[in-house]
């Protein structure tokens, strides 16, 4: 009999005795290939002892005041034999009552990663704040560097792939592109077409910015407190620290809506050029007199108070002034105002901040000034205001920031497309089939493809530890086709595809070498493809000039779901662009640079060669795990061994079993924590599996 404890909060509770405690682990399960996140948990119960009344509060008793608050997960360990299981949370779903008094705690464990869904809720990437490291100033070089090099930050321009952090690809929101050194037209002709001013929209309008996927992930590392891991560990390769996913960028696309006019001039089809902005948070500003309330840029209010915040603005008159007031640490809005200056200051008051139903919470308040005019502002004040909650006991603290002006800025958080930051990285997960897992004494989350992680399992022969009275023998999977599909195509050139193919740009159909009975089933992916163009001369030549054209057939600018693409920065000495005849510009690209790799599912050209790239996301992330899956051989079986304690604790769901001599894949495995006895779903191991190509 196996000892089983489960800690919460680092406090040993009290379990039932002759309850079974069941975990099951599948990582991938073959028969719904579109899970991305490996499911743990399990629902057990505790009797309602003295230890556990007191860790829970006595929450059968609801007129308890600050009792436990069953809203929030908190920390657990089970252990095994005195040795740590597996780590996680447990939430408290409620109390079993018997005659009147508190019998059982139900309680679920979940597993980590498990708990990302919840870590992330519905939050957005707009909401990552660490992004604003990399905002642009616009009355610098800061465009056109982003176009011909890229940036690593503001006034920084990029020397190479791994600093090249932002850039202005070359995907066209007004016009199809041409190139002819013998024609003046504008704006559409690549070669004569202005950068920054000319008699019709000049390049710096007609475009986007994309941000590096990789400095996304560190966004949300910074963000949320997680590690992933961005190096390889000996035989553990890193997917986000790969070459290739250092050179996969995210097109910073949110609205087909024109951005705001100056009234005067050219308008702008893409980058906001009309509206003045500055962003002042709490660490901006200068103590003063008073009490200082703030910590490391942070106001950090106690359930016994209430806090008003007055930041006084002292302006030129007649400004058009727009006003948001956001706390950044969950993204809520706390005031929104538009007004027309006065001649005199005025003030932005933030009223009741409080902890709401929480012992304290921890603010980081910014304020954003927006106007469609430049504003110089005089020095500002800030004026905390600290009460009882019935208004008496006022304490006060007052803090200084210098004169600005307000400044022609792009900030990244207003592009990024409006995509959940779970969205994000299940869209990463599906297209390049990737597993994430934790590691026993370590919180860092490991994200590998899922040919990697199946490389790196321990062969381990479990022969006289199973129950060979009785077992079943399963069809391995119920599909005969399976189908990758982008989301539906949104630009012209994609959409003369579907219609000259009859068959969408980017995805790709799998159906078994042989015809036999099952369903389709389809993988989605939440993201955009688009068939790009590689400019043709005014003698019909191939320039090598590759550009993307974001427009549906109306000629209006398109929109769809989110676009990541592999960047280029194209030669162009040959065929210089632009009217300043830049020799280099940054451009979208569906393959990378030497074609080991492609973002559609099927076989296509590379539009920059014009040869066909057979290194697809099927072929290079897909190919093994679907081939062993269709394998005429292939098998699930399923057993019952007693599992030893050795076992327990050291395998991994990519373990080889051998049983009697045949290699097996594990599909599931359930264990019973208390007897040992495991009930184990196997594959029959058709193929071993090799590393992915991560190169770049």
């Amino acid at each position: 009999m196996q000892v089983l404890e489960l800690y919460i909060n680092n406090i040993r509770v009290d379990m039932f005795q002759d309850e079974s405690v069941t975990i099951t682990e599948a990582l991938k399960d073959i028969r719904d290939i579109a899970k991305v996140f490996a499911p743990f948990s399990k629902q057990f119960n505790l009797p309602a002892s003295s230890t556990n009344n007191k860790l829970f509060k006595h929450y059968y008793n609801f007129d308890i005041d600050n009792g436990f608050d069953a809203r929030f997960r908190v920390d657990a360990i089970l252990k095994l034999n005195g040795i740590d299981f597996k780590i996680g949370q447990i939430k408290l779903n409620g109390v079993g009552m018997k005659n009147n008094k508190p019998h059982t705690y139900k309680v679920v464990f979940f597993g980590k990663p498990n708990n990302l869904k919840d870590l992330f809720g519905d939050e957005t990437l707009s909401a990552l704040n660490p992004l604003n490291a990399y905002d642009m100033v616009l009355n610098n070089n800061d465009v056109l560097d982003a176009f011909t090099d890229g940036l690593q930050s503001s006034g920084v321009k990029a020397t190479d792939v791994d600093d090249r952090n932002v850039t202005l690809p070359l995907i066209s929101l007004i016009v199809n592109y041409e190139y002819d050194s013998t024609s003046s037209a504008q704006p559409s002709n690549l070669y004569n077409v202005g950068f920054a001013s000319g008699t019709s929209t000049p390049l710096n309008k007609q475009l986007k910015p994309a941000i590096k996927c990789k400095r996304i992930i560190e966004a949300i590392e910074t963000q949320y407190g997680i590690t992933f891991n961005m190096v390889d560990e000996g035989s553990i390769k890193s997917f986000f620290g790969s070459a290739m996913f250092d050179n996969l960028y995210l097109w910073l696309h949110r609205e087909k809506v024109r951005p705001p006019s100056t009234g005067s001039g050219i308008g702008s089809y893409g980058i906001d050029y009309a509206t003045r902005s500055k962003k002042l948070t709490f660490a901006d500003f200068t103590f003063l007199s008073g009490v200082n309330f703030l910590s490391g840029g942070n106001l950090v209010v106690s359930d016994e108070y209430n806090y008003s915040i007055r930041l006084v603005l002292d302006t030129d008159a007649d400004r058009d002034l727009e006003i948001i007031s956001r706390d950044k640490l969950t993204n809520e809005l706390l005031d929104y105002q538009t007004r027309m200056t006065p001649s005199t200051n005025f003030n932005v008051t933030l009223r009741d901040l409080n902890s709401g139903t929480l012992s304290s919470r921890t603010y980081d308040i910014e304020f954003r000034l927006n106007s469609n005019i430049g504003a110089s502002f005089n020095g500002q004040t800030v004026r905390i205001t600290r009460t009882l909650k019935d208004g008496t006991g006022a304490t006060i603290g007052d803090y200084f920031y210098n004169a600005f002006t307000l400044g022609e800025n792009l900030f990244i958080q207003d592009y990024i497309p409006n995509m959940k930051v779970i969205d994000y990285l299940t869209t990463l997960f599906k297209m390049f089939n990737l597993v994430a897992y934790t590691k026993r004494d370590s919180s860092q989350i490991y994200v590998q493809t899922f040919d990697d992680f199946m490389t790196i399992g321990t062969t381990r022969d479990i022969t006289k530890y199973v129950d060979i009275t009785q077992s079943t023998i399963d069809r391995p999977i119920p599909y005969s086709k399976i189908n990758f599909n982008y989301s539906p195509s949104v630009t012209q050139t994609s959409l003369k595809y579907l219609n000259q193919f009859s068959q969408q740009f980017g995805n790709l159909n799998y159906s078994a070498p042989d015809k036999y009975d099952g369903q389709s089933y389809d993988v989605k992916v939440d993201g955009q493809r688009s068939v790009l163009v590689n400019i043709i001369d005014e003698n019909d030549d191939t320039t090598g000039l590759v550009y993307g054209a974001w427009l549906d057939f109306d000629n209006n600018i398109a929109l769809g779901k989110p676009y990541m693409f592999f960047n280029q920065l194209v030669d162009s000495s040959e065929y210089p662009v632009t009217s300043s005849q830049y020799d280099t510009y940054n451009a979208p690209s569906n393959s990378t640079e030497n074609s080991s790799h492609s973002l559609n599912f099927g076989i296509e050209f590379n539009e920059y060669t014009g040869n066909l790239n057979e290194n697809s996301l099927f072929s290079r992330f897909y190919q093994q795990f679907i081939e062993q899956s269709f394998n005429l051989k292939g098998r699930i079986i399923k057993i019952t061994a007693q599992l030893p304690e050795s076992f327990i604790l050291n395998y991994s769901i990519n373990d080889v079993l051998v049983i009697n001599g045949k290699e097996y894949y594990i599909n599931s495995l359930s264990t019973n924590l208390k007897t040992g006895k495991s009930e184990i779903e196997l594959i029959v191991k058709t193929l071993t599996y090799t590393n992915s190509v991560l190169t770049w």
